[in-house]
């Protein structure tokens, strides 16, 4: 029976290198977690690429798991060299296809590369990553993201990046300051210019 409900939509952002899918299991514990009863449709058999090189693979699926489109794209990294802090109530829990509120931060950058998002004056993520620093030589990632991201998570079980709540003043005196990614993994920031409100 359909009661005229419209289903939310969630995606995955996978990275296919050379055909082959990385870290595909993250992405399909996220996405059975994402959905009422788990995925309905195998991942690794609709994550295929045209041709050798780097891509993007976005899987589109619904929250009842189903899967709704499967769309491909030739990746370049986009350079990062510097956020600006932006504090918003914003919440992004899981991995939604409806970004239009992380699209409005970021159209707030100014004349910065990317948007960092504090929320109850604590660190969260950026528009496109995840954060982490070095703090006394410990990399730590917010308690609370936006997102768990599924690098975050491959950092935190099998490299060590530890949990914690991050202020501005603790994120301005880090030793290092690193995003990451589906696409990008873990990768530190060279000379980061960050901007606050």
């Amino acid at each position: 029976m359909n009661s005229g409900k419209r289903s939310i939509l969630l995606f995955e952002t996978i990275r296919v290198l050379q055909f082959e899918p990385e870290n595909l299991d993250f992405h399909i514990r996220r996405a059975n977690a994402s959905t009422t009863n788990g995925l309905r449709f195998d991942m690794a058999s609709v994550v295929s690429v045209p041709g050798e090189g780097l891509y993007r693979v976005k899987v589109i699926y619904d929250e009842q798991g189903n899967l709704v489109e499967r769309q491909c794209f030739e990746y370049k990294k986009r350079e990062i060299k510097s956020i600006r802090l932006l504090s918003s109530d914003i919440s992004y829990d899981r991995k939604y296809l409806n970004r239009s509120a992380i699209d409005s931060l970021f159209a707030r950058r100014g004349d910065c590369d990317e948007v960092l998002v504090m929320k109850n004056g604590l660190v969260t993520d950026t528009s496109i990553a995840n954060i982490a620093i070095r703090s006394k030589g410990i990399w730590l990632t917010p308690r609370i993201p936006l997102l768990k991201g599924t690098a975050r998570q491959r950092m935190i079980e099998r490299h060590g990046l530890q949990e914690k709540d991050i202020g501005i003043s603790e994120l301005l005196k880090a030793e290092r300051i690193a995003l990451m990614n589906a696409m990008t993994g873990f990768y530190e920031l060279e000379n980061l210019r960050i901007e606050t409100e």
